[in-house]
C-alpha cells in the first residue's frame, strides 16, 4: 500500500489543531526582525510583530525556505517511505517554489506543486490533497490534480489599514495616508498567476464593510460548499464568532473553518485583515 503525506510552507495558515487534524506537515519560513532570525510559527507569533512595530516602528522581513532546508524536511518522509506532495507558497511572490523544486529533484518521489496562492487558499487545496491521498491516488497524480484545481481556489482578503503595506513599501505613503484618512478597505485578490492585485474597494464601518464583502464573494455561482475558511489577522474574538454564524447562518457550506493567519502574511497586511478562501466546482 502507497503512502503518501501531503506537506506545505508555513503560510497555509493552518492552526497546530487543524494541522495535526488532517496530517499535513509544515516547514516554516524565515522571518527576520531587529536582526534576529526567527521561524514562522515557531519561535515568533503576529501579536510579536505587532508589538515591535508598535514599539520600535519596525517590521521583519520574510524570507525564503533554503533548497537544504527543504532537502532535509523531505528525507525525513522518503526515509520512513512516504512519496511526499509537496505544496509551496505562490512563486509569484515567493522563491519557496524554485527552492523546494530543486531540492525535490534529489528524490524520485517528491512531487512539489506551485499553489499560486496564499494563506488558507493553499489549505483548500491542501484538504483535497489528503482526501486524495486517503483514497490511495498515487503522489503524482495527486499533484497534477492539485495544478489542475488551483485556478478554481477564490483567495482574497479585506485590509483593515493600509499602514503595514505602506511601511513594507508597497503602497505610497500618500495612498495608505488617503486610504486611512477616508476609511477606504481594499480587497486584495490572488490572480491566476499567483500575483496579488487590488480588488473592490470598501468604505464604511468595519463591521459593515466585512459583511458586505463575504455576501459580494459568497453570492458567485459554482461555490464548492464542502468547505470555506474564515482567516483573520487578530480580530476581536465575539465578531469573528458573529461573522462565523453570518456565514453559517446565511451560506450552505458543510464546514466553516476559522484560521488566524502566521507571522509571514502578518507582516505584510497588518492586524484586521479578513478573508475568505473557498473553492469553485
Amino acid at each position: 500500500m502507497s503512502k503518501t503525506v501531503i506537506t506545505a510552507d508555513s503560510p497555509i495558515d493552518l492552526s497546530a489543531e487543524q494541522a495535526k487534524r488532517y496530517g499535513i506537515e509544515i516547514i516554516p519560513l524565515h522571518v527576520i526582525l531587529d536582526s534576529k532570525d526567527y521561524l514562522d510559527g515557531v519561535n515568533i507569533t503576529p501579536d510579536d510583530i505587532y508589538d515591535a512595530f508598535n514599539e520600535k516602528d519596525i517590521l521583519p522581513s520574510t524570507s525564503a525556505i533554503s533548497v537544504a532546508e527543504y532537502q532535509d524536511f523531505f528525507k525525513k518522509f522518503v526515509d520512513e517511505g512516504f512519496s511526499v506532495v509537496h505544496l509551496s507558497l505562490s512563486s509569484a511572490i515567493s522563491s519557496t517554489y524554485q527552492n523546494a523544486c530543486i531540492a525535490a529533484m534529489d528524490y524520485d518521489n517528491v512531487h512539489v506543486v506551485d499553489t499560486r496562492r496564499l494563506s488558507t487558499g493553499m489549505a483548500v487545496l491542501a484538504i483535497k490533497g489528503v482526501e486524495m491521498a486517503l483514497s490511495q491516488t498515487p503522489a503524482a497524480e495527486i499533484a497534477a490534480n492539485l495544478t489542475a484545481m488551483r485556478d478554481k481556489v477564490s483567495t482574497s482578503f479585506i485590509l483593515e489599514t493600509l499602514t503595514y503595506m505602506n511601511k513594507g513599501g508597497r503602497c505610497s505613503s500618500l495612498v495608505a495616508f488617503g486610504a486611512n484618512i477616508l476609511g477606504i478597505k481594499p480587497t486584495i485578490e490572488n490572480q491566476p498567476d499567483g500575483s496579488l492585485t487590488v480588488g473592490k474597494k470598501y468604505r464604511g464601518k468595519t463591521e459593515t464593510v466585512r459583511r458586505q464583502y463575504i455576501d459580494d464573494k459568497l453570492s458567485a455561482p459554482n461555490i464548492d460548499y464542502s468547505r470555506i475558511f474564515v482567516d483573520h489577522s487578530g480580530i476581536d474574538e465575539d465578531e469573528l464568532k458573529e461573522l462565523k454564524s453570518y456565514i453559517e447562518d446565511n451560506y450552505n457550506f458543510k464546514e466553516v473553518l476559522v484560521s488566524r493567519a502566521g507571522s509571514t502574511i502578518s507582516t505584510h497586511c497588518g492586524p484586521g485583515t479578513f478573508a475568505l478562501m473557498f473553492m469553485y466546482n
